[in-house]
């Protein structure tokens, strides 16, 4: 189990394989957040404006008035999960920057006080701002979690909102490792990965990162309407917002 609040400094890949191959990489850095023990840190708050900042808003937020613990154990015991009231809930995601948010995904890591890893959950938000939890379900023997489920969820113009998702998702330690592997037809379309370093959270790595990945939020949005319009270049089908969402199969 990841001991306390951590920064992850990380490579993102993203490689199309199908129809046509195109595939970019850059750098970024996520926080490791103890939702019951939030950092005492120089330039990152909570719910309030900083350099940096975790706001209710930005993760699961089906009721305004509780916490995203409440939320998350709420809307996990709604999926015949249950989860300890002393359980370790660890959030794995993209700070704000200066109030400005976008979160393309983040990861919820529950525990049981001994450190016996329960079950995690993925948090995918289109840019649309639009949101969809996918349960990863019980970790396999290497305390890592496999896990394959509809998406019925429109996230890029370029991949089907009725394929599939096939999450790997390691525990995060020393390093962090995820896989998310867009399936269309069983068949891997996109294959996305997050390979991260654990580093302690402190003010002085704040500053630094924050010369180092200036706008960090901002220059995600701006790669993933950079490269849409390079996969336009290339042709690749694309799909409308309004493309039906068959949820009849889906185990959401």
């Amino acid at each position: 189990m990841i001991n306390g609040n951590s920064i992850y400094e990380c490579n993102v890949t993203h490689t199309r394989i199908s129809p046509k191959k195109h595939a970019f990489q850059y750098r970024v850095f996520m926080l490791a957040i103890d939702l019951d023990s939030f950092p005492n840190v120089p330039l990152l708050s909570q719910n309030r404006f900083n350099l940096f900042s975790i706001d209710n808003r930005d993760h699961i937020n089906t009721d305004p008035e509780k916490t995203i613990r409440q939320n998350l154990t709420t809307w996990l015991s709604e999926k015949d999960t249950a989860i300890p009231a002393d359980a370790k809930i660890i959030l794995i995601t993209f700070p704000r920057v200066l109030g400005y948010s976008f979160n393309p995904v983040s990861f919820y890591y529950i525990y049981r006080n001994t450190g016996e890893p329960i079950t995690a959950v993925a948090e995918v938000t289109n840019t649309y701002r639009e949101m969809k939890l996918f349960p990863l379900g019980e970790p396999n023997t290497e305390d890592s979690f496999n896990h394959t489920v509809a998406k019925n969820f429109y996230v890029s113009p370029f991949s089907d909102p009725n394929d599939t998702f096939h999450f790997r998702v390691g525990q995060p330690s020393e390093n962090w490792t995820v896989h998310i592997d867009n399936l269309t037809d069983v068949k891997p379309t996109l294959l996305s990965a997050i390979r991260g370093d654990q580093h302690k959270l402190t003010a002085s790595r704040l500053a630094w990162f924050a010369v180092k990945y200036p706008l960090i939020s901002l220059s995600i949005i701006f790669r993933i309407h950079l490269h849409a319009i390079l996969l336009f270049l290339k042709q690749i089908p694309h799909f409308s917002k309004s493309t039906p969402i068959k949820t009849l199969n889906s185990k959401l």
